[in-house]
């Protein structure tokens, strides 16, 4: 497994979030295997199914139990099947590689939605999903605050997990069957508004208030991004790919 990989940066701000770079990061792991075939698991609106299949040389098909998403993913000319994670509608080995792009932290159960991935493909199952380097305090202040709003959500009915560790990945995958994993963990230092922050969380808040468990913790949140500073997110990119 690859060690973590950490670039300080020193930009202002409002640094646009590096979510971009780290999906061509994806992208590019994704076409180094040459796939005949891509399943894009939780697509959403399809955009990055439509940049694995852009050179017209694989066939993608995306799942997407969101109606809205899956359509705007279909008025793009892609093939998008409805279902979860959890019961792929297809056959064992149907797909050269699946993909899970910002997926794992929304589905209701990892480990049975990871052992579905192993069983469609037939090469290679890759997962780019959020990480925090729990050793800086200004990622610990990120994630707790990202947590703190995935609960707000958790009680609006949404499924919206923690971001998964690295473990949370590779110990169900390797109970899946013999699989060659190798992991990274990305962190670009951009720094974020705490202002900005705030005034989101407390609008965030709104949806389930009055809530005065949670309120209480944004205050304790806060108060440590005073002491500590924000940064955004790194990532986590998963290869996991048959012997």
């Amino acid at each position: 497994m690859t060690p973590t990989m950490m670039t300080p940066r020193t930009e202002p701000d409002e640094t646009p979030r590096p979510r971009g770079d780290h999906r061509q990061d994806l992208l590019a792991a994704v076409r180094g295997v040459r796939p005949s075939s891509v399943l894009d698991v939780g697509c959403g609106d399809g955009t990055f199914l439509q940049a694995v299949i852009a050179d017209g040389l694989v066939r993608g098909i995306g799942l997407e139990p969101e109606e809205t998403a899956a359509d705007q993913a279909r008025a793009r000319g892609l093939e998008i099947h409805p279902g979860r994670a959890e019961a792929l509608p297809f056959a064992d080995d149907s797909f050269d590689v699946v993909t899970l792009e910002y997926v794992a932290h929304h589905v209701e159960n990892l480990p049975r939605s990871l052992r579905e991935a192993v069983r469609v493909a037939r090469r290679a199952v890759f997962i780019l999903d959020g990480w925090y380097d729990e050793e800086l305090p200004s990622q610990r202040v990120m994630r707790d605050l990202d947590d703190w709003r995935k609960r707000i959500d958790r009680r609006l009915g949404l499924v919206h997990n923690p971001c998964p560790r690295p473990r949370d990945l590779t110990d169900p995958l390797l109970a899946s069957g013999p699989l060659e994993i190798d992991y990274a963990c990305r962190l670009e230092l951009c720094p974020r508004s705490l202002a900005q922050l705030e005034s989101e969380s407390w609008r965030h808040l709104e949806a389930v208030a009055p809530a005065p468990d949670l309120a209480t913790e944004l205050d304790r949140i806060l108060d440590q991004g005073r002491l500590h500073g924000c940064t955004e997110a790194g990532a986590l990119l998963l290869a996991a790919r048959f012997p």
